[in-house]
């Protein structure tokens, strides 16, 4: 994809770990979707979005399934913003959502585990393990990482969902959860389905 043709971006990649083949369906782990969902939002959410979250295809009555469609995702994202965030500018809603989803995921039994090695690496070693942590929710959000300083990188990923700003939110929180101090992001560039965002933290 064009993240992938940026240039001056780290390979972090792990050897035989890659995207979806193209007939390999890209699917949202059971985990991410009970982090936001049933942890996070569980209370916020107006009988509407939980109405439309059913019809996207995430029925929270019944039990997760194991993972569901990056569409089902997408779809049950736009409802959460559209629900919660009304009133505030669509990058500022799906800037906070990244926030939530980081948030919810770390009541999960796998978040409670990434949450402890997070703190015990700090930030700059925390994303230096972000494809760990991104397959961890899906299958296929994958990211480059080009260190400029001890706080301070660049995260090229191959898929944004059209939403820069959710992923920004994404890495503010797990840099904060990492023990970074006053997080800052930038979008840099877009590329195709991806995009090139700048971090940097205070320690």
């Amino acid at each position: 994809m064009g993240a992938w043709s940026m240039q001056g971006l780290g390979e972090t990649r792990e050897p035989g770990v890659g995207r979806p083949s193209a007939t390999q369906r890209r699917l949202v782990f059971e985990h991410t979707v009970e982090g936001l969902f049933r942890f996070s939002l569980s209370s916020r959410l107006s009988a509407q979005a939980w109405q439309a979250l059913r019809g996207a295809g995430i029925d929270l009555s019944k039990p997760l399934l194991p993972a569901y469609s990056d569409e089902a995702w997408k779809r049950g994202l736009e409802v959460a913003v559209a629900d919660l965030y009304p009133l505030l500018p669509r990058e500022e809603a799906w800037r906070q959502l990244g926030h939530e989803v980081v948030n919810g995921m770390t009541h999960t039994l796998m978040g409670r585990a990434m949450v402890g090695v997070a703190r015990l690496l700090g930030p700059l070693r925390m994303l230096r393990r972000l494809n760990n942590t991104l397959r961890s929710a899906d299958n296929y959000v994958e990211a480059r990482i080009t260190e400029l300083s001890p706080t301070a990188c660049e995260v090229g990923l191959n898929e944004v969902l059209e939403q820069p700003s959710y992923y920004q939110g994404f890495l503010e929180a797990c840099v904060l959860l990492a023990g970074g101090q006053r997080v800052r992001t930038q979008v840099v560039s877009r590329e195709g389905r991806g995009a090139l965002l700048h971090v940097e933290w205070e320690e």
